[in-house]
């Protein structure tokens, strides 16, 4: 998730958010822990999906993990019609910058 900190960085036109069954307490003590990395901070929002209410609409919910969705980027269009989707199968691996930031310049 902190590598998405370069992306908005990067791409300041851009809206990112988060998205985590942690609750709003453990977002921000998480928040907290990053801005002191000596990197500034996250520069967006981390949303709490405490239920996995928003995970389950995805169907990002991994039947191996429970408690652990799939790691996924999302890009949306102002309508919030899907024009990029990346889901890692792996709880560890996160979709890269590199293709993210494909998917954004494709998009722009």
């Amino acid at each position: 998730m902190v590598g998405i900190r370069d992306l908005a960085r990067a791409f300041p036109e851009v809206r990112f958010y988060a998205i985590s069954q942690d609750s709003p307490e453990q977002s921000r003590e998480f928040a907290a822990k990053v801005a002191k990395d000596g990197r500034g901070p996250l520069g967006f929002p981390l949303l709490s999906d405490a239920r996995g209410a928003v995970i389950d609409r995805y169907g990002l919910r991994n039947p191996e993990q429970k408690r652990v969705p799939h790691p996924t980027v999302i890009v949306l269009d102002q309508r919030g019609r899907i024009h990029w989707l990346k889901i890692e199968n792996d709880y560890r691996e996160r979709p890269s910058n590199e293709e993210v930031a494909a998917a954004l310049d494709a998009f722009e």
